[in-house]
């Protein structure tokens, strides 16, 4: 597997180390930090980067509705004001079923629940979002 450039059709979620639905999209993997610039005076002028605030993105699964209903149960404990933090893992996996790679999240909350529009005139399946704020 070494050099090898993987396919990122196949990951897996778990929370708090249980692994959940499939989920077949995961957005927010990037991590940025905000650099700032000093001018220095005098005769000869230049100017040096700092490396400023570094910013975590929102996580956002999409998965296929089915009778599960643990996200949405989650995001309604915390709205009513049951804070439940999570630890979370997204895990990219080889086709043979190892894990290559994985990203620790730590202190996961819902901000945000969705289900894509309702359209009687569109025959795929229903899809499920939801969005995760984490330390």
């Amino acid at each position: 597997m070494e050099n090898e450039v993987f396919s990122s059709y196949y990951f897996t979620v778990e929370i708090d180390g249980i692994q959940t639905d499939r989920f077949f999209s995961c957005e927010g993997l990037e991590v940025e930090s905000n650099v700032y610039e000093v001018e220095e005076g005098g005769f000869n002028t230049s100017t040096h980067k700092h490396i400023g605030r570094t910013r975590y993105p929102n996580l956002i699964l999409k998965k296929g509705i089915n009778s599960n209903n643990e996200l949405i149960n989650w995001f309604q404990r915390n709205e009513s004001g049951r804070r439940e933090r999570k630890t979370l893992a997204v895990i990219l996996m080889h086709s043979s079923g190892v894990e290559i790679k994985r990203w620790d999240f730590f202190r996961v909350f819902p901000c945000r629940w969705k289900v894509k529009t309702l359209d009687a005139q569109d025959n795929s399946f229903l899809v499920e979002i939801i969005e995760l704020a984490h330390d």
